[in-house]
């Protein structure tokens, strides 16, 4: 299942020298919020991985599916209203993997930090 323009959408890019950034908007109203918590709405960990994926999708172009979480901390939580930014940094694409650190900072701290691999199923 696609989060993209579903639970959340892409409001921003910036590439920078050794970094690509993407800054991401909640739809609040989604129905994750509802299930996950009712009255206290936190995003899970796992859609925000998968938000990291999509976007490296759409950058590079290719599919991917996650092979390997090398390291992953949740420091704190993101809600539906916040919008964070995405990070992406140290990507290497060799041969038919995908490696890359995200970092998830809402305004004022780092949310979640993620050393991920991914092998890329279309070339």
């Amino acid at each position: 299942m696609r989060l993209i323009n579903d639970l959340f959408e892409v409001v921003s890019t910036k590439q920078g020298e050794d970094n690509y950034q993407c800054q991401v908007k909640f739809n609040p109203e989604h129905r994750i919020y509802k299930a996950h918590f009712p009255g206290n709405p936190v995003t899970p960990g796992v859609c925000l991985m998968q938000i990291g994926e999509e976007i490296l999708e759409e950058k590079n172009g290719k599919q991917l599916q996650l092979s390997v979480v090398k390291t992953i901390r949740f420091k704190k939580i993101i809600g539906p209203n916040d919008t964070p930014v995405y990070t992406f940094t140290k990507e290497v694409l060799d041969q038919d993997m995908l490696t890359v650190d995200i970092t998830v900072s809402d305004e004022a701290d780092e949310a979640v930090k993620m050393s991920l691999q991914y092998k890329v199923l279309d070339a």
